[in-house]
């Protein structure tokens, strides 16, 4: 990954300098083509300005006509000479404009020249400029006159209107030096940071990956551990790791003490059955029908238990099953009352019904609701020394159902865990007390939660301890249809 992000992010540089530096390269030619058009128009401009763009050569005492034309043909080559010194131009030409056949150039198109030729004005304002490849040029219609001394003393003036092209080659743009240097120390430079940007990148993803491949090796005291200088979202990913590797250990702990607490839940009647089985069989029990009881008892004990994780794995996989309708609460609050009357009977403890003052009707499953409170009131059994409470409260568009009890309470450490599917509190019941399997709580929150509801302990309720809890359910106002 270093290799592979150092390579794209030098390669964005180097291209980005390439397109900067291509880009520079085609501005400057531009630049360059233009100036030279400028120039070669000004210098064009210059020449025509004098005179008006006509120019005037005296030739005394000519007496041969070819002798007239060599002369001032050579006075033209003086002035194009003087005119590619002076404006540092790369040619100079007069072309005869009544002359067609002579209006030819390398370099200005031939409708310019004829154009040019046409014209009937001389001077600065028939220039005209542009490039042809390689070489800017400037066109202008400028006139000779020529003053001729006759051998008898009269004289004569000769007019003539030529085509001045005037030539400048266009250089070559060129990138400077300090430029080339530039895009070296920012690809250095580019290099540099990427490596030490890498080093922050990979360096914490490197120790995520080795810490996540320790904890699924089964090392869950691993910890990435974040350093001063991570980057907050590596700081946020090691945090992350770091709390999953303990929540996963704070499980597997649990995970433990639940197998143990199970175990125990298991061996105990277990070894009940098999002992009174044993002495039936041996003819050695004293009481044959007590034995036969425990043994049922016991059976019923084991079947909850295996209930009750059965009932967990269902709500772990999402299969359990719910039958939501509008029912009254308070008649599953009376049918509950009914069911475990005999059970707190048998615990010596009186069961007290507060029903609601008016109908109160939710939205659930009647038979899972009916499961919490039992679950609920069986806990309650446990601890209670006298009574234990189970009431209907309308509170706006909540129902509270209350299970309470006047037994000695929960420790303040343990209230906040009651509900958590693997922790038990079976060691605090009174003795004599039915034993459930110590999953009633947390199936009973977990129940609750899918059908909308909440669960909650308050403890101690009173001077003398005790504990409330309390299921709260939304209200419907709708009664459900008679049949």
């Amino acid at each position: 990954m270093r290799t592979r992000l150092l390579l794209v992010i030098v390669g964005t540089v180097v291209l980005i300098m390439v397109a900067a530096g291509a880009g520079t390269w085609l501005l400057a030619a531009q630049s360059t083509r233009n100036d030279a058009i400028t120039q070669v128009l000004a210098s064009a401009k210059s020449f025509a300005a004098i005179g008006s763009g006509e120019i005037s050569i005296g030739v005394p005492k000519i007496k041969s006509r070819a002798i007239q034309k060599a002369i001032v043909t050579a006075e033209l080559q003086k002035l194009e000479q003087l005119l590619h010194l002076t404006s540092k131009l790369d040619g100079a030409n007069f072309l005869p404009a009544a002359v067609p056949s002579d209006l030819h150039s390398p370099v200005v198109p031939s409708s310019i020249l004829n154009s040019l030729a046409d014209s009937t004005a001389v001077g600065s304002s028939t220039a005209v400029a542009g490039s042809t490849g390689s070489v800017a040029w400037a066109a202008e219609v400028v006139g000779l006159h020529v003053e001729v001394t006759r051998a008898n003393g009269t004289s004569a003036s000769i007019s003539r209107r030529y085509v001045l092209v005037l030539r400048r080659d266009i250089g070559k743009p060129s990138v400077s030096g300090y430029f080339l240097i530039l895009a070296g120390a920012v690809v250095a430079f580019a290099v540099v940071v990427t490596l030490a940007l890498t080093r922050r990148l990979t360096g914490p993803l490197r120790r995520a990956v080795a810490t996540t491949e320790r904890i699924a090796a089964g090392d869950l005291d691993a910890r990435v551990g974040a350093q001063p200088g991570d980057f907050p979202e590596l700081t946020a990913l090691a945090n992350a790791i770091d709390a999953m590797a303990g929540s996963l250990g704070r499980l597997r702990a649990a995970e433990r003490q639940f197998l143990l607490s199970v175990s125990h839940e298991l061996r105990t009647p277990l070894t009940s059955i098999r002992g009174y089985s044993e002495a039936i069989l041996d003819g050695t029990a004293v009481d044959p029908s007590h034995a036969a009881a425990v043994i049922g008892n016991e059976s019923r004990r084991l079947e909850r238990l295996v209930g009750d994780l059965l009932d967990l794995a269902k709500l772990d996989a999402r299969t359990f099953s719910f039958n939501f309708r509008t029912v009254d609460v308070g008649e599953v609050v009376e049918e509950v009352a009914e069911e475990l009357r005999p059970v707190a009977a048998g615990a010596g403890l009186e069961l007290q019904v507060h029903p609601p003052e008016h109908a109160v009707f939710a939205r659930v499953d009647p038979d899972r609701l009916d499961q919490v409170l039992a679950n609920l009131v069986e806990n309650a059994a446990k601890y209670a020394r006298t009574s234990i409470i189970l009431g209907t409260v309308a509170n706006g568009s909540e129902a509270r159902l209350v299970v309470q009890d006047d037994g000695p309470g929960i420790a303040p450490d343990e209230i906040g865990r009651i509900f958590e599917r693997h922790y038990s509190a079976d060691r605090h019941a009174r003795p004599g007390r039915p034993r459930g399997s110590g999953l009633g709580l947390a199936i009973a929150s977990e129940l609750s939660a899918a059908m909308g509801a909440t669960v909650r302990a308050e403890s101690p309720i009173g001077p003398g301890g005790g504990t409330r809890m309390i299921v709260r359910l939304p209200t419907v106002a709708l009664v459900p249809a008679q049949s």
